[in-house]
């Protein structure tokens, strides 16, 4: 499963990105003068982009050093590059220039806390002088688990409340939630994927929200997402991203503000 989140948000990247690429080279005659011509740069949204995927990076190896402990009982584990302490009540998680996902580099402890939530279980990730890839995070990401690991189905919310200091100096507040789905069909070739949420970025003066209208879904046998809306807002600016009706394709639909269409191909 671990190689399914990854990749799903490797692809989930790529589209945004693709959308950004486009957006920028017809800023000009598809925006309403009431707009004052407000752009939307590549770098900007490179930012947007850049700050949630530093936010998440260790996400799904938090989760699996919750499993691991309700499943062994270990009051310690060590990785390839990071050490575990596990309480009663929760655990930390050192990391020591960690290598994750092959190009993320991590330095510093997380300590994470159990908590409940009726019959679904949950913990919460507390962020202090924690750095990745230079940046260094303060805050929260809270985690809410629904399903079982040995079930056709699995998900989890991820509720977060982060500070960072990029390596440059650039000051990112991120606040929001996002939800995870994962169903498993007959092999493991027929595995469906769902995004649903919303979250905000605040940089200096600008403020970009992301919103999924309709739930962004994928089949692991897709390369792009199928299925899905959402819009990407820059302070009133609002674009709104289609990713079609569940044809597994590279067409994309971009709507403008004053109401013109344009379809694009997410194809290198």
């Amino acid at each position: 499963m671990r190689n399914s989140i990854v990749s799903y948000k490797n692809v989930f990247v790529l589209f945004i990105v693709a959308a950004i690429t486009f957006s920028c080279s017809t800023d000009e005659d598809k925006m309403d003068d009431n707009l004052n011509n407000t752009v939307l740069t590549a770098d900007e949204l490179q930012l947007v982009l850049e700050t949630d995927q530093l936010s998440g990076v260790v996400d799904t190896l938090l989760s699996e050093l919750y499993m691991n402990n309700g499943a062994t009982g270990k009051s310690a584990e060590t990785g390839e590059c990071y050490t575990t302490e596990y309480s009663d009540t929760g655990y930390t998680v050192t990391f020591d220039d960690c290598t994750l996902n092959e190009t993320d580099t991590v330095s510093g402890t997380l300590s994470v806390a159990y908590g409940s939530n009726g019959e679904n279980t949950s913990f919460a990730a507390t962020y202090s002088d924690f750095f990745v890839n230079g940046a260094e995070l303060n805050g929260t990401r809270s985690f809410l688990l629904v399903g079982e690991a040995n079930g056709n189905s699995l998900s989890f919310s991820v509720t977060s409340d982060m500070d960072m200091v990029w390596a440059d100096g650039t000051i990112v507040a991120e606040s929001g939630n996002r939800a995870f789905g994962f169903s498993i069909g007959d092999s493991l070739e027929d595995i469906a994927v769902t995004l649903n949420g919303n979250w905000n970025l605040a940089v200096g003066a600008d403020v970009y929200k992301v919103t999924i209208t309709d739930t962004l879904e994928t089949n692991i046998a897709c390369s792009y997402i199928s299925e899905g809306k959402m819009t990407l807002d820059k302070n009133g600016l609002v674009v709104l991203v289609d990713f079609g009706n569940g044809t597994c394709d590279d067409g994309v639909t971009i709507t403008y503000p004053n109401g013109t269409t344009e379809e694009i191909s997410l194809k290198d």
